[in-house]
C-alpha cells in the first residue's frame, strides 16, 4: 500500500556469526540461558512489522523471509524485521467486471525499493539506513465513481525517501526511528496537502529473564488505515531457537522447526493480516503460499475534502515459487486469487465511505527480483 514502511522491507543489518540472543545451556537439555552482549544488540531490528500497513503494491510477495542454504553452520533463527534491502518487480491482474456498471477493470503495477547503510555497519555502533521507494499503480477502466460522477483515476504514484536509525544501548536495549517523506497521489507532489510524512519510533527492552524482550513503538502515517498516532506494545517471546512470538500490538509469530519449513503470521491494526507457509523443494527452490489483505491508500489531487483518501482494497490467497539465483539474488513468482475487491473514498477506512466500486474476483500474477545479501 502507499502509506508506511516495513522493517521487513528495508531494515537490513548484516547479522553477526554468533547468536546475539541466547546460547545453549547444554547439549542435552532443550533449555536456553541468557546471552546478551550490548555490542551485538544492533542485530535486534525494530519491533514493528511495518510492511503490514504498507505492502506498497499488490505485486509484493505474501512474505519475505531469508532462506539459508541447507547444511549451513548458521542455525536459522526467527528474527522479526529481516528482509531484502533491494527489490523490484511488477504485478498484473486481468480485466474483471465492475459490479453494477457496464465496465471492466484491469490492474498493473511496477515498484522498486532499496535500503542501504550510510557508512560501514559496525557491531555495537549506531546505524543509519537510507531508504528510497518508488511505485506506480494503473487502474485501466472506464468505470465511474458513482457519487462524484468522475472517472476512476487511471494512475497512482508513490515516491518516498527517508532514513532509519537504530541505536543499541549499553543496557542491552535498542532504540530508533524511521522517517519517510514523499507523495502518494494520482498527481505526485501536486500540492502540499498531498505530501506524506511517515514516522515510527521504537524501543526494544530486554525482559527480566534476559531472553525475551518488550517492544514499544509509536507509528503515524496520514495514508494508513488509522491516520493518527498509534502506540504499540508487545512482549516478544523466544522460548527456543525455532519460535518467536509477539504478544500484543503489533502481533506476530515466526516458527521455523527446521531448515525446510517456515511459518509466519502477522497482524497490524486495522485489518492488516499476513499468513504464510514456506517449504523447501530443493537446495535453492522454495514453495510458499498464504493469505493476506492488501490496502493501498492515496490522496486525490482534486479532492474537495482535504482529509479524504482514495482506497484500493482486496483480500488474496496465493501460491508461488522462490528461486535463489546466486550472489544473494532471488526470483519470486506469485499467483493469487483476489477477492472482496473494492475502490472507495473516505475520511477513514471504516466510516464516511463514498464512491464505492466493487469488482469481481480474479487472478493476480507478480514477479519480483530480490537481493537478500
Amino acid at each position: 500500500m502507499a502509506s508506511t514502511i516495513s522493517a521487513q522491507e528495508v531494515v537490513w543489518v548484516q547479522p553477526v556469526d554468533s547468536a546475539p540472543y541466547e546460547t545453549p545451556l547444554n547439549n542435552t537439555a532443550n533449555q536456553w540461558t541468557p546471552y546478551r552482549d550490548a555490542s551485538q544488540r544492533i542485530d535486534l531490528l525494530p519491533p514493528v512489522d511495518f510492511n503490514l500497513e504498507q505492502d506498497t503494491f499488490a505485486s509484493e510477495p505474501i512474505a519475505d523471509l531469508d532462506p539459508i542454504e541447507p547444511g549451513s553452520s548458521r542455525r536459522k533463527k526467527p528474527s522479526f524485521g529481516r528482509g531484502a534491502p533491494l527489490s523490484m518487480g511488477g504485478f498484473w491482474a486481468p480485466n474483471t467486471p465492475v459490479v453494477n456498471q457496464p465496465a471492466n477493470l484491469q490492474m498493473n503495477a511496477q515498484f522498486a525499493r532499496v535500503a542501504m547503510p550510510l557508512g560501514i555497519p559496525k557491531e555495537g555502533k549506531p546505524l543509519w539506513l537510507a531508504i528510497a521507494k518508488f511505485g506506480r499503480l494503473e487502474l485501466a477502466t472506464n468505470a465511474i465513481l458513482p457519487d462524484s460522477a468522475e472517472p476512476v483515476p487511471s494512475q497512482f504514484w508513490l515516491v518516498e525517501t527517508g532514513v532509519t536509525h537504530i541505536r543499541p544501548l549499553a543496557s542491552g536495549s535498542t532504540v530508533g526511528g524511521t522517517f519517510l517523506f514523499g507523495s502518494a497521489s494520482d498527481k505526485p507532489f501536486h500540492a502540499g496537502r498531498d505530501l506524506t510524512l511517515m514516522s515510527i519510533l521504537f524501543a526494544t527492552v530486554p525482559a527480566r529473564n534476559q531472553r525475551d524482550d518488550w517492544s514499544f513503538s509509536l507509528f503515524y502515517s496520514p495514508t494508513s488505515q488509522l491516520p493518527y498516532p498509534l502506540p504499540g506494545i508487545a512482549y516478544v517471546w523466544k522460548p527456543d531457537e525455532t519460535l518467536e512470538a509477539k504478544i500484543g500490538l503489533p502481533a506476530g509469530i515466526e516458527w521455523r522447526p527446521n531448515d525446510d519449513w517456515e511459518v509466519t503470521f502477522n497482524y497490524f491494526p486495522l485489518v492488516n493480516v499476513n499468513a504464510m507457509v514456506r517449504r523447501r523443494l530443493a537446495d535453492k527452490l522454495w514453495l510458499f503460499g498464504g493469505y493476506r489483505t492488501d490496502t493501498q491508500i492515496y490522496f486525490l489531487a482534486d479532492r474537495l475534502i482535504e482529509k479524504e483518501r482514495f482506497y484500493v482494497f482486496d483480500q488474496r490467497a496465493g501460491i508461488g515459487l522462490d528461486q535463489q539465483i546466486g550472489a544473494g539474488f532471488s526470483l519470486e513468482f506469485l499467483a493469487s486469487y483476489l477477492f472482496d475487491r473494492e475502490l472507495f473514498q473516505g475520511t477513514s477506512f471504516t466510516s464516511g465511505r463514498t464512491d464505492v466500486i466493487e469488482f469481481d474476483p480474479g487472478l493476480g500474477l507478480s514477479l519480483q527480483l530480490l537481493w537478500r545479501r
